[in-house]
């Protein structure tokens, strides 16, 4: 909150609403799960979870809430704020035409990755991408992807300050390596990441910046068992590139 606020125009229960939306991941929760996420009482959290539920947030069934589309209407007014965005959800669009898998758009928030955007493809492999899910930037592709574009030493101070744990046996932990990585991916002009942050998983991701200096990256995360690792860089990488650079084409017009 802006210090130069009065305290009495912040309004604690909309915070509070707030939270409670934040503690779903994607998985239906149960009351009291809700409830202890967010470290209120379950009588308090009922009340939120049935006006959300009422406003058609959330759908109660068995005993657990899930989240449901009409949330996605709650970035509406950051989509229409944000021209580049927009553009994105286009380029996206025919970029999951031409190579028939789920791409997407993240954003660099600090440590982490932000899936902002997402189209989704229809074949049964196709990944499933959680819009407004955050992911650690030090095992994923985006993330290094965006790390790339960082100045100086900005990569390497991030990554000293990032908590680095395992996620699977391919995972790397240590600076050294994460920084070849990173420096590769400079080098290269794209990162990829085969089941270091989700066993069965392998994305290409390819960095670029909005005019406000923010890192995106677009990325085409599919199941390793589709098929070869070759064959897969050899049939995304060109229309990821052509992808961001129709993006960042898009930029420098906007920036006129």
């Amino acid at each position: 909150m802006d210090a130069g606020s009065p305290r009495n125009e912040y309004v604690q229960a909309f915070e509070r609403g707030l939270a409670v939306i934040s503690a779903f991941d994607g998985s239906p929760l149960t009351l009291s799960e809700v409830a202890e996420r967010v470290g209120m009482p379950p009588a308090a959290a009922r009340r939120y979870l049935g006006t959300l539920t009422e406003l058609g947030y959330f759908t109660h069934r068995d005993g657990r809430f899930s989240a449901q589309a009409k949330l996605l209407e709650l970035s509406d007014p950051y989509l229409a704020a944000n021209d580049p965005t927009l553009r994105a959800q286009s380029v996206l669009e025919e970029l999951t035409g031409r190579i028939n898998e789920t791409t997407t758009l993240t954003l660099l928030q600090g440590d982490e990755v932000l899936n902002v955007l997402d189209v989704q493809a229809t074949h049964e492999l196709a990944i499933r991408v959680e819009r407004g899910r955050l992911l650690p930037a030090y095992c994923t592709a985006m993330g290094r992807a965006m790390l790339s574009l960082m100045p100086g030493d900005g990569a390497t101070r991030l990554l000293g300050e990032t908590q680095r744990e395992p996620h699977t046996k391919h995972t790397l932990t240590e600076p050294e390596q994460i920084l070849k990585q990173i420096e590769l991916a400079r080098t290269r002009g794209y990162a990829f990441v085969e089941e270091e942050h989700t066993a069965g998983i392998r994305t290409l991701s390819m960095a670029f910046q909005f005019p406000r200096g923010q890192l995106a990256a677009f990325s085409a995360p599919t199941p390793t068992a589709r098929e070869p690792r070759k064959e897969y860089l050899a049939r995304v990488e060109g229309p990821l590139r052509e992808a961001v650079r129709s993006m960042s084409g898009s930029i420098e017009v906007s920036r006129r």
